[in-house]
């Protein structure tokens, strides 16, 4: 898909699929590559590209992954400049909490607010309102 996404014509012939030449017209701008998951191989793989994205995760956890992938980046000679950690965090509830996060390398918290004021069973009212609460406790504005 890199190859496709640069200016001018490509071909791949793999393992597992093979594409004609070809060539992606207009050139897209920059598409960022973003790896998911928690195991060892996902970090491997996320650290050769631009971003983790990682799964429901407490944020001692999470901050171990990202020490992990500071590592693996360093091996290849790669700074953690331009690379994306986004995690759902398991026990994220303050600003201190979020503070932490982000101290340790975290740049973006994947949440629903309104787990916290009204749990998983919220109709779309309690969600709004959650919404708004978690801005307001968080003191967002």
């Amino acid at each position: 898909m890199k190859k496709l996404w640069e200016p001018g014509w490509t071909e791949f012939s793999g393992d597992f699929y093979s594409t004609p030449r070809l060539e992606m017209e207009p050139t897209p701008p920059r598409i960022p590559i973003y790896v998911g998951g928690l195991s060892d191989i996902a970090l491997r793989r996320a650290a050769r590209h631009d971003g983790w994205i990682g799964d429901l995760i407490s944020t001692e956890a999470a901050l171990q992954r990202v020490d992990r992938l500071r590592d693996l980046r360093a091996e290849k000679g790669l700074t953690m400049d331009d690379f994306t950690i986004i995690t759902p965090l398991t026990d994220a509830f303050t600003p201190e909490h979020y503070a932490r996060a982000e101290a340790g390398g975290i740049q973006g918290i994947i949440t629903m607010p309104w787990m916290f004021y009204s749990g998983p069973d919220a109709t779309l009212a309690e969600k709004i309102d959650g919404l708004k609460r978690f801005r307001k406790d968080l003191a967002l504005d």
